[in-house]
C-alpha cells in the first residue's frame, strides 16, 4: 500500500504540473496510464494476501498444477478472486462515529469499489501503453481519439482509486484446508488502511482479528 501511495503521488506531480514534466504531454499520459494500471495490479496481489490459502485451493481447483504464486495477470486474479469471496475488494471508508453505547462505527466511504470498473481502468491503462501499427487506420484513428481524451480520463480514474483506497478496509474469510474454496465461511480478519497526509509514505495499518 505504500507504493500504491507513491505512485498516486508520482501521477499528481505530473497531473498538476505546469508544464510537461517529461518531453511531451502526451508522454506525461503514458506515465500516468502506467501508475494507474500498477495500482489496480497492487490492489489484486494484495487482495490475494488476505485470502491466500483459500485463493491457492482455487488455483489448484482450476488447474491439478496451478500454483497462484505464479499468476502474472491482474484482471485474471481479480476475477479468480471474485469467486471465492464477496468481500474480494478493499471498502472505502468514511469517518468513525462513535455511538451513545461507546462503539466505534466506521461509515461508508465515498466511493464503492466495482470489479467491472477495476478491470476498465486496466485495459484502458493498457491501451495507451502500446505502440500503434501505423498501417492500421483504425488503430490509427483510435489512438487520436484516446489521446484526446486522456487527461479527463485520468483525473476520472485516479479521483475513483483514491476515493476507494485513500481510507478502506479489506476482509479475509475463514478457510479450513480441504474445503471448497467456493463455499463462503464468516470473515476471520479485516485489515483497516489509512494513507493518511499525502505528501509523506506513511500508511497506517489496523489488524482485526475475529474471537
Amino acid at each position: 500500500m505504500i507504493e500504491v501511495k507513491r505512485r498516486f503521488r508520482a501521477i499528481e506531480l505530473i497531473l498538476w504540473a505546469k508544464k510537461p514534466r517529461t518531453l511531451t504531454e502526451s508522454f506525461d499520459d503514458e506515465f500516468m496510464w502506467l501508475q494507474l494500471r500498477q495500482i489496480v495490479e497492487l490492489v489484486a496481489y494484495s487482495a490475494i494476501a488476505a485470502d491466500e490459502a483459500r485463493y491457492a485451493a482455487l488455483r489448484r481447483e482450476q488447474d491439478k498444477n496451478g500454483d497462484y504464486r505464479v499468476d502474472s495477470k491482474a484482471a485474471k486474479v481479480l476475477k479468480h478472486l471474485s469467486q471465492i469471496s464477496p468481500h474480494f475488494l478493499p471498502k472505502s471508508l468514511g469517518k468513525m462515529v462513535v455511538q451513545s453505547d461507546g462503539i466505534k462505527h466506521l461509515e461508508e466511504g465515498p466511493e464503492t469499489a466495482v470489479l467491472q470498473r477495476f478491470l476498465d481502468i486496466h485495459d484502458t491503462a493498457g491501451q495507451h501503453l502500446h505502440a500503434v501499427n501505423p498501417f492500421n487506420n483504425d488503430e490509427v484513428r483510435d489512438r487520436k481519439l484516446r489521446v484526446v481524451s486522456a487527461r479527463a480520463r485520468i483525473r476520472t480514474d485516479l479521483a475513483y482509486l483514491k476515493d476507494v483506497l485513500w481510507d478502506h478496509v479489506k476482509i479475509g474469510l475463514q478457510f479450513q484446508p480441504g474445503a471448497s474454496p467456493r463455499v463462503l465461511e464468516n470473515a476471520e480478519q479485516a485489515w483497516i488502511l489509512k494513507f493518511g497526509p499525502p505528501e509523506t509514505d506513511e500508511v497506517q495499518m489496523l489488524l482485526a482479528v475475529r474471537v
